[in-house]
């Protein structure tokens, strides 16, 4: 099954070849599109998201670490930041972490902040969010705006407590209360999704305004989409690029992507591939899966089959499904790779297990063919079943799914059906 018709791929085929109606990247409204609540505002470099802006002494951390030793907190709190960040000195969670608490036994909220991000992050120390969410906790209680606004993604996380929106909401509430920029993005994330709140997306944009006039490119980039798919605000092309050119100038993969989109359809700039190779280069090499993958199709579509299993290769090795299964299909057809039908096999196998409708129909069937695994049909349904309720469903599914139910007896298609119940994404059905 090397062959394959994936929307992004009829998209490519139709950019490339000067056809209108590319398809546009899902509307942020969609579930399957919406990102995790947690993964809403990035966190930049350590810096951005410690409790304090600690800048290097004249005298230099030389001098600093001698205050620290005399028992100076201010000092002990600079040493333990510079070890975090490893601004000018070589980075050390494990000294972080020494002279950091030694600051916070002072009572000093940023060292308690910067301790809820070590330890959130398992900086040089075991992550542990019961930790993080305990040291995150002191800190807002004196107010740091960084540690209500990582609080509250604690709760939006669900790490170290129970998934709570409401509280989330009032941490982010309290971090936007300072002009925290990421706190303002979020609670518009959160009236776009109607999490803790009733969903508004008037109110919605007006929060994500307020982190786009500061410069926020999570602000900025869901700015651009909510003009790009009118939520909030009356559908505007042009207004939704020059917002996602600048977030996509900060190095927000998701505005790259949709500026590239932009420019491969010519929607509110003038089509320009060139361009759109461009910014999907950026966000692939930032590590973006879906522009990875992207890239890929171009270039299996312009015949560089080499290129494109470099893209798909990076995708799989993030470990993402889509790019796991046309690696799969590069190793089936021998394009770009030496045909391998093992390593074809296997990459299916773990596309399957991530997600992906069409491996896991894929897999399904090599379970009624029983060559490469032994024949058993029960699993067979159980992969095709799965494969129905997935978002982008391989063609036919539903009708091969019951062709194989008319091959089991009853209590077969009884277990068949639990097993397809019981799957999760990550998970194998054996």
């Amino acid at each position: 099954m090397g062959s394959r018709t994936p929307l992004v791929s009829i998209a490519i085929v139709a950019l490339l070849g000067g056809c209108a109606g590319v398809p546009n990247r899902q509307s942020p409204s969609s579930p399957v599109a919406a990102p995790p609540p947690v993964a809403v505002a990035r966190r930049a470099a350590p810096s951005r998201v410690m409790g304090a802006a600690a800048t290097q002494s004249d005298v230099g951390f030389a001098a600093e670490h001698a205050a620290a030793v005399r028992g100076d907190t201010a000092a002990e709190f600079q040493v333990g930041h510079d070890y975090l960040q490893g601004a000018g000195v070589e980075r050390n969670g494990k000294k972080a972490e020494f002279w950091l608490h030694k600051a916070a036994a002072g009572g000093l909220g940023p060292a308690e902040c910067d301790l809820g991000y070590l330890y959130e992050n398992g900086v040089g120390v075991p992550r542990d969010y019961p930790k993080a969410l305990k040291w995150y906790r002191k800190a807002a209680g004196q107010g740091v705006a960084n540690s209500e606004y990582s609080l509250a993604l604690l709760y939006a996380h669900g790490h170290g407590v129970p998934r709570d929106y409401d509280k989330a909401l009032k941490w982010l509430r309290a971090s936007a209360a300072q002009n925290d920029a990421d706190a303002e993005g979020t609670i518009g994330y959160f009236y776009l999704k109607g999490l803790g709140v009733q969903r508004d997306e008037v109110k919605a944009v007006q929060w994500l305004r307020e982190a786009a006039a500061q410069g926020n490119a999570y602000g900025e980039e869901n700015l651009g989409a909510a003009y790009e798919f009118g939520e909030g605000v009356a559908q505007n092309a042009s207004r939704a690029d020059r917002w996602y050119l600048l977030a996509a100038k900060q190095g927000n993969v998701l505005a790259q992507s949709g500026l590239a989109m932009a420019y491969f359809t010519g929607k509110g700039v003038p089509a320009d591939p060139a361009r759109g190779i461009f910014w999907l280069h950026q966000a692939a090499r930032a590590g973006y899966a879906n522009a990875q993958n992207l890239l890929g199709d171009i270039y299996q579509h312009q015949g560089d089959y080499a290129r494109a299993v470099k893209w798909y290769r990076a995708a799989a090795a993030a470990g993402n499904a889509r790019g796991e299964y046309y690696l799969g299909d590069a190793y089936s057809t021998g394009k770009g790779v030496e045909k391998n039908k093992q390593q074809a096999l296997a990459w299916y196998h773990k596309a399957a297990i991530g997600g992906d409708a069409h491996a896991q129909v894929l897999w399904g069937l090599q379970y009624m063919i029983g060559r490469a695994v032994p024949r058993n049909p029960e699993l067979a349904y159980a992969w095709v079943a799965v494969a129905t309720h997935a978002a982008q469903r391989f063609p036919f599914t539903g009708k091969i799914r019951n062709a194989i139910a008319r091959q089991l007896t009853s209590a077969q298609l009884k277990a068949a059906r639990r097993l397809a119940r019981q799957w999760g994404a990550g998970q194998d059905i054996r």
